[in-house]
């Protein structure tokens, strides 16, 4: 079972734990796009720039300054397949593993990683969970279609250009 609790419920359970609020998401920020994506997401309806740059690593990213505060793989389930089965998800990985923050979007549902005929059952899962564990500080997220990747992606982009970029902001005023 799930239970809900309030803030307050929360914070009287355990007085000392930050509880999170609703944050305002950063508008008016930059994400770059990887010029190598083919059919990138467009942010529509959204405050945001885009600059289609050579991204580090990954498909779309926010920078502060010259650094790189956060990247986002995008993956649909067919690309996912492939990448796991040819292995080229463990380089990517390793390159995003070097970054503050990096997620990886897949535009599919889980279950599809069972229906892959061309391989035995379950090998692919298997795979990705090793991948999973290996790099446990990059999350998947399955959001199962294109449109609430993109949303996954901005909401991912903004928050960190929020959390990371003030602490940034905040370090640099510090040494000086």
């Amino acid at each position: 079972m799930i239970f809900w609790q309030t803030r307050m419920v929360a914070m009287k359970a355990n007085p000392g734990a930050r509880v999170p609020h609703r944050r305002a998401l950063a508008e008016g920020f930059m994400i770059h796009v990887d010029t190598r994506e083919k059919y990138p997401f467009r942010f529509a309806r959204r405050e945001v720039a885009i600059e289609h740059s050579a991204v580090v690593a990954g498909d779309y990213g926010v920078r502060d300054g010259d650094r790189w505060l956060a990247v986002v793989e995008r993956k649909s389930i067919e690309d996912l397949i492939g990448s796991l089965s040819t292995g080229t998800l463990a380089f990517q990985l390793a390159a995003m593993a070097e970054l503050p923050l990096a997620a990886v979007v897949v535009e599919g549902r889980y279950p599809k990683l069972f229906d892959v005929p061309r391989v035995k059952e379950g090998w692919l899962p298997d795979v990705l969970a090793r991948l999973q564990i290996r790099y446990h500080e990059i999350p998947f997220m399955f959001a199962d279609s294109r449109k609430f990747a993109e949303e996954w992606t901005y909401r991912f982009l903004a928050t960190a250009l929020a959390d990371l970029g003030a602490a940034a902001t905040a370090e640099a005023k510090g040494s000086s």
